[in-house]
């Protein structure tokens, strides 16, 4: 290596005495990029074409995903900032009371409902009201959005959230009561 750098060195002037002709770069340029789309294969061509169709493909699955419901959650937290872009706080601080306890009330209902069939088929018929009551806050929400501000909208909402409340305490009684 160093016998290379010597030679180099002792010749400078004989390599950088002749400037390249003029064009030279762009003919360098053309060369190389002809070089690179000959040696470029089916996939680096179609590269950009792929990923879009990829990024299409896994948009059309989730959302598929989460408006058939097999994620109520997902579907639950837009559901969940939907309302929380169109109803007063203070509305959307109460539902967000009632979903918590809601929530925390079903996983009571789960870890009774494991005991016995009757209390399953309770289960599921708990989960056939709630889902009932989810629809039609569903259609309040959409009616509000409709009509701001209208006072009985508001309290079908918090009257519908109250009512879940009540559901899954007479459910877990029952379930108290099986077990």
């Amino acid at each position: 290596m160093q016998r290379i750098e010597d030679i180099i060195k002792k010749n400078k002037e004989a390599f950088s005495e002749n400037e390249p002709r003029d064009g030279h770069l762009e003919r360098f340029t053309e060369k190389l990029a002809a070089d690179h789309r000959h040696r470029e294969g089916w996939l680096e061509r179609y590269a950009i074409p792929i990923r879009i169709a990829a990024a299409v493909v896994l948009f059309v699955a989730v959302a598929s995903l989460i408006f058939t419901d097999r994620f109520p959650g997902i579907k639950g937290l837009f559901t969940q900032r939907l309302v929380s872009s169109e109803l007063p706080m203070e509305l959307v601080e109460v539902m967000q009371y009632y979903n918590i306890l809601t929530d925390k009330k079903v996983s009571q209902i789960d870890e009774l409902a494991v005991s016995t069939d009757e209390a399953s088929r309770v289960k599921e018929k708990a989960m056939t009201e709630l889902k009932a009551l989810e629809e039609s806050t569903t259609d309040l929400e959409n009616e509000y959005a409709q009509n701001p501000n209208n006072e009985r909208i508001i309290n079908a909402l918090l009257l519908n959230q109250r009512e879940k409340a009540k559901i899954l305490d007479k459910i877990l009684n029952t379930l108290s009561q099986t077990n």
